[in-house]
């Protein structure tokens, strides 16, 4: 059997499960790791070698996820000093280095210890070279050896990504899901929370599909690769670069079957009135509000999400669902208590660049 752990975004780790058992039809044991937090992991059979490429591929074109590491051993640290760290590795068997033509160590530390995660990476590097007689390569090497630190608790694996795959970019391992950009907004949303947004909205195919904060069009992006032209798909923003940036990547990706247009999502019923007359009322509404700083740090936000929520309701179909990603949590639930439209179906809280974020999913009622 081999067995792996994905990071993963803050908190959402049940939707990375979820996205793993229907996806990946060999995994078991799928449950988050060691409780940790941003860490699944879950186990595939070992077979030949072709079966088990075959599995990795499906493993990195997993939409949820960050980084992959094929996982060798864990263990518990009595004394967290670099000396017990390094006699413990020793004690990991890698049978994958005897025959390896150079490798990497990478670490990471998380807790409080009296070593850096640079000096634990310089440490493992040099006791792997001793047992293995293998040469370092920071840049062509066959084999990343990763040794994760939390608390007094270690895991020891081969990382599979050398980026995360959250970014798309297409490169080394992450080839999956690839979408270009040429236009980045400074306020972007990773493209694994547009991952989650877009199936917490139960998006099907004829659907048609909002976002009215376009930004840099990175829900848009994620939902045309996703489902192609069987959805309908129009991006919105009230700010002209937005939209010009939005439909360069576009246009980038090929995906002229999406619309864009200028907007105010305070007034969606009068500004989209003529797209939604010809196209029929809009099934989901997908969008990262303004937070309320940076790119929204002059807005009224109790005004907006109400003019939001109620001129959404106006084109939403009658079993319209909205999916929106916000930081003023309180503010947005106050507002759909109070004009009585919506009904909150779930919510979680995640992380992003240091802030916790809300994900509101709300149906029309």
């Amino acid at each position: 059997m081999k067995k792996y752990v994905v990071t993963c975004d803050y908190n959402l780790e049940d939707l990375v499960i979820e996205e793993i058992r229907q996806k990946i039809t060999e995994a078991t044991e799928i449950q988050q790791f060691e409780n940790f937090s941003h860490r699944v992991s879950f186990i595939v059979p070992n077979s030949d070698k072709e079966t088990n490429h075959f599995i990795l591929q499906k493993i990195l074109s997993l939409r949820s996820i960050h980084s992959v590491v094929e996982l060798k051993g864990t263990f518990y640290l009595e004394n967290t000093t670099l000396e017990n760290l390094k006699a413990k590795v020793m004690e990991i068997d890698l049978p994958e280095l005897k025959t390896a033509k150079s490798f990497r160590a990478s670490a990471e530390r998380y807790g409080t210890h009296d070593f850096t995660s640079i000096e634990m990476a310089k440490h493992i590097g040099h006791t792997i070279i001793l047992r293995y007689q293998i040469p370092v390569s920071l840049t062509e090497y066959e084999y990343n050896v990763r040794v994760d630190v939390i608390g007094n608790f270690v895991f020891v694996g081969y990382q599979i990504t050398d980026d995360t795959l959250a970014h798309r970019k297409g490169v080394g391992q992450g080839k999956y899901n690839k979408i270009e950009r040429s236009f980045h907004h400074r306020a972007a949303t990773k493209h694994t929370l547009a991952y989650h947004l877009l199936t917490l909205a139960g998006l099907k195919e004829g659907d048609s599909l909002l976002d009215c904060t376009c930004g840099g069009g990175t829900i848009v992006l994620e939902a045309a690769s996703m489902f192609g032209d069987k959805i309908k798909i129009l991006a919105g923003d009230m700010h002209e670069k937005a939209i010009e940036g939005t439909k360069e990547n576009l246009k980038l990706n090929n995906f002229d079957f999406v619309e864009t247009t200028e907007l105010n999502a305070r007034h969606l019923n009068e500004t989209i009135q003529d797209y939604v007359l010809k196209n029929g009322e809009i099934d989901k509404i997908v969008c990262n509000l303004p937070f309320g700083i940076q790119s929204g740090k002059q807005v009224n936000m109790r005004g907006l999400y109400d003019q939001f929520l109620s001129s959404a309701a106006k084109i939403l179909s009658k079993n319209g669902k909205i999916v929106v990603l916000t930081m003023r949590q309180g503010v947005f639930r106050e507002v759909i208590f109070m004009i009585k439209k919506y009904k909150i179906t779930k919510e979680y809280v995640t992380e992003a660049g240091g802030l916790y974020l809300h994900i509101f999913v709300i149906e029309k009622i």
